[in-house]
């Protein structure tokens, strides 16, 4: 088993809703009909965010960070055939983070730079 999993019941439990968030949480999710975008939009988001499912990242991002990460998708992403959607998750939110299995949430600190 993992490290930090969340996983109900696991010996080890870790629950995300004590984890620390800076700023705004965004959960990210997309579906990319091209192989090459699809590997473009992932990189984009792993600069940005922690996997959580394949094409689903978490995001804890102050609002000009997640612009620059919104704009930066927004030359990947093909409008008729592509679909991304950016949730919005506030702290009382993320304190309510509810899941089932081993999902695992890097302890790794981000840095980002302008």
């Amino acid at each position: 088993m993992t490290e930090d999993p969340y996983h109900l019941g696991a010996d080890v439990v870790h629950d995300p809703a004590q984890e620390p968030h800076r700023h705004m949480t965004r959960l990210v999710a997309y579906d990319i009909t091209d192989a090459k975008r699809l590997r473009r939009v992932a990189k984009v988001c792993q600069d940005f965010g922690v996997r959580v499912e394949k094409s689903v990242f978490e995001c804890d991002l102050p609002d000009d960070t997640f612009e620059q990460m919104m704009a930066l998708l927004i030359k990947e992403v093909d409008e008729e055939t592509d679909m991304l959607v950016a949730y919005c998750i506030c702290a009382a939110c993320t304190r309510r983070i509810r899941s089932i299995g081993a999902i695992v949430r890097p302890r790794d600190v981000l840095i980002y730079f302008p």
